[in-house]
């Protein structure tokens, strides 16, 4: 448990509360690690293991708050949506991020995850 367990829990007020669900932080992880080029929803759901109804509920919520950017793409002959995270999801990812491992007490920036 962290020495400093109200200043984290003060800080907790910097953090979108819409953000804090598995499936949304472990989406945004996955889209800050690819960065520009971003995922198809179909990538998406094999990587993370998600259901249809999950993964896209989440995603509309994501682009809805600005946090990812969504694209029609042709793949395969296919039609599909892609997504990339946006700066600003970026930058909450990192916020959240960083709140998480204080949190947690693994090393803040250091954090792996």
């Amino acid at each position: 448990m962290p020495d400093d367990l109200i200043a984290i829990v003060e800080e907790s007020e910097d953090v979108n509360s819409a953000l804090i669900s598995r499936v949304r932080l472990e989406i945004l992880w996955a889209l800050s690690e690819l960065g520009e080029d971003g995922a198809t929803a179909r990538q998406l759901k094999a990587g993370l293991n998600l259901s249809d109804g999950v993964l896209y509920a989440n995603l509309k919520k994501l682009v809805e708050m600005g946090y990812l950017r969504s694209e029609k793409v042709t793949l395969e002959g296919k039609e599909l949506e892609l997504y990339a995270i946006t700066p600003e999801g970026l930058a909450e990812w990192r916020r959240v991020r960083s709140w998480l491992c204080k949190l947690l007490g693994c090393g803040g920036e250091t954090c792996e995850r």
